[in-house]
């Protein structure tokens, strides 16, 4: 066996039990992802890029709890015996997730499919990826400056031939995940106002069409609403 396939074979086994994570399992499944991680890091088994290349897929994926994976991931890194290398990896792993979450709105979002380039399985990977980022945000484990400079542009700058489409349904359900899952963090100094306004009016239109989307009600989305900061009055 080569030394790239032992490497993939390590990698597998971390995904695997990253994707068993769930609050019935979780302290049983965490101490094994900790063990593997930081032994096959540390002993050169694999790489920092070849481990995150492999996990990086797991957002797209319904068959795991974003929230015990974004918990994982904070107790892991912010451990004091944790080592240098596995903290990094921890730092370039949700980079990662985020840049592409970021990238695949550029895509066409329909629900079904599952075709696309980066968002796997389409437009419900897209909406999974999104309460990806709401717990990694949540957890305090992005950039601030990441986070405010390139989380809402991409899902607000689109132009829709189809008012009301597909793809306009899927980017709507993805702003829903992130505040539900991010909202007091997203609204109270991380996103510059224009951005969260940006946000809400998108969801005010869908929620006035639907009463209800995502989990965001209209009594939870005006709440929001009167956290947002007021800007501060420019001068010239």
């Amino acid at each position: 066996m080569s030394y790239q396939d032992r490497s993939i074979g390590v990698s597998r086994q971390i995904y695997s039990l990253f994707s068993c994570l769930d609050t019935p399992t979780y302290d049983e499944v965490a101490l094994k992802i900790e063990y593997w991680t930081e032994w096959a890091l540390t002993q050169r088994l694999t790489t920092v890029d070849k481990l995150v290349e492999h996990i990086s897929t797991l957002p797209w994926s319904s068959h795991r709890s974003p929230a015990s994976v974004a918990r994982f991931l904070k107790e892991f890194r912010d451990s004091p015996q944790r080592s240098p290398i596995a903290r990094f990896f921890v730092d370039e792993l949700c980079a990662r997730a985020f840049w592409w979450f970021a990238a695949a709105s550029a895509e066409g979002l329909a629900m079904n499919e599952n075709s696309g380039a980066v968002a796997r399985n389409g437009g419900r990977g897209f909406i999974e990826a999104a309460s990806f980022v709401g717990h990694l945000i949540e957890c305090d484990l992005l950039d601030h400056e990441l986070v405010r400079l390139h989380l809402i542009k991409p899902l607000t700058t689109h132009h829709y031939p189809r008012p009301g489409g597909p793809e306009e349904t899927v980017r709507i359900n993805a702003i829903c995940r992130l505040f539900v899952t991010a909202g007091s963090a997203l609204v109270q100094g991380l996103l510059e106002p224009e951005d969260v306004r940006a946000c809400f009016n998108t969801l005010e239109i869908q929620l006035s069409a639907h009463g209800k989307t995502a989990g965001l009600s209209r009594t939870k989305l005006e709440v929001c609403m009167l956290c947002i900061p007021t800007p501060p009055i420019r001068t010239r």
